[in-house]
């Protein structure tokens, strides 16, 4: 058997760690804050998604 390459959304695109799909369609983005607090940020578009997880890492 062939190895799992990372999961898959609905349009075949690989998600990093940390991302998912929602039934609804919405891409959600889960992380924890120094306080091991839990956060998401939520988008139409994995473009979209990966974009602000980008502002997160400059903050």
């Amino acid at each position: 058997m062939a190895a799992i390459k990372g999961r898959k959304d609905s349009k075949g695109y690989v998600l990093r760690t940390g991302e998912s799909q929602r039934n609804d369609g919405r891409y959600c983005y889960a992380y924890s804050d120094r306080n091991r607090v839990r956060h998401y940020i939520y988008a139409k578009t994995l473009p979209e998604l990966r974009a602000r997880e980008k502002e997160l890492q400059i903050k």
